[in-house]
């Protein structure tokens, strides 16, 4: 799977090649940095291709996409984000670790990102909202119906799964299994 465009082609790989130049070497944590991770070939604009290995987070899921911000990539390796220039091979940033669903939001510009307690949505310039919590344990059945995800949220507390929808242009979220206290707020 290739992909043009403003950013950089790249073909996710099986494994790490057998021949030709040493992978560059991308971890959050400066640990595991010479384990196989999750490895992608990079064919810049300029320049000859190049292997990144990417270490893994904590699980989720794997993927490559477009940054909003139409130079950068975001790569997601077993729910670990990182944030590349595949040009330079530089990161600007990292986040996640249990990142569990993206949701490309062409028409606004957006990466929605779940870690199956709440949503965080990226913009070109960075961070544009997040969402309340939405779930005690996890969210399944996530799907998007125009500007809105429609879902699933679990409760440890009933052992059930309760519905809630997410507006992804304000990040104002409805329902869900979460009642708990709002997040930063102090427990009582």
């Amino acid at each position: 799977m290739a992909r043009g465009g403003m950013t950089a082609g790249f073909e996710i790989l099986p494994g790490l090649p057998g021949t030709g130049p040493l992978p560059e070497q991308y971890s959050a944590t400066g640990r595991g940095a010479h384990r196989e991770g999750f490895v992608v070939r990079f064919s810049p604009r300029e320049g000859a291709p190049w292997v990144g290995n990417f270490q893994l987070g904590l699980g989720g899921c794997n993927g490559v996409f477009a940054h909003p911000n139409g130079s950068d990539l975001v790569i997601i390796a077993a729910g670990q984000g990182y944030v590349l220039d595949p040009e330079s091979r530089t990161l600007s940033g990292h986040f996640g670790a249990d990142i569990s669903t993206v949701i490309e939001v062409p028409e606004r510009n957006l990466l929605v990102f779940a870690n199956g307690l709440w949503f965080e949505a990226t913009g070109a310039s960075g961070t544009v909202w997040q969402s309340r919590r939405v779930s005690w344990d996890g969210v399944r059945s996530v799907r998007r119906v125009g500007l809105t995800l429609e879902g699933e949220a679990y409760s440890p507390l009933d052992g059930e799964w309760h519905p809630f929808s997410l507006d992804l242009v304000s990040g104002h979220a409805e329902g869900g299994s979460y009642n708990g206290p709002p997040e930063g707020s102090a427990a009582q």
